[in-house]
């Protein structure tokens, strides 16, 4: 019985440095995920795009301007304070 418990220490010992040495996700891949662009329309029509913090106006023609300052009201009633283009809180 000891023999036993002594293998299966063994093959959890063997089997740890593995574990270990597993490659992990580079901290700028969760930065990105975390900035991904969610694009939203206001009540008024306008298309903006909210990119972490930062909150750009959309053209018609695809460019992005950052926000003007003040309270905009998304469509769905959502409202969203801007200072120099970014989420004021």
């Amino acid at each position: 019985m000891n023999k036993l418990l002594a293998l299966a220490a063994l093959g959890l010992l063997a089997a740890t440095p593995a574990l270990a040495m597993e490659p992990k996700a580079p901290a700028a891949t969760e930065a990105a995920a975390t900035m991904e662009a969610k694009e939203a329309t206001l009540k008024d029509g306008t298309k903006v795009s909210i990119e972490g913090e930062n909150v750009f106006v959309v053209g018609a023609d695809g460019a992005k301007t950052p926000a003007p300052d003040g309270e905009h009201e998304l469509a769905d009633g959502t409202k969203v304070k801007t200072m120099g283009g970014k989420i004021a809180k």
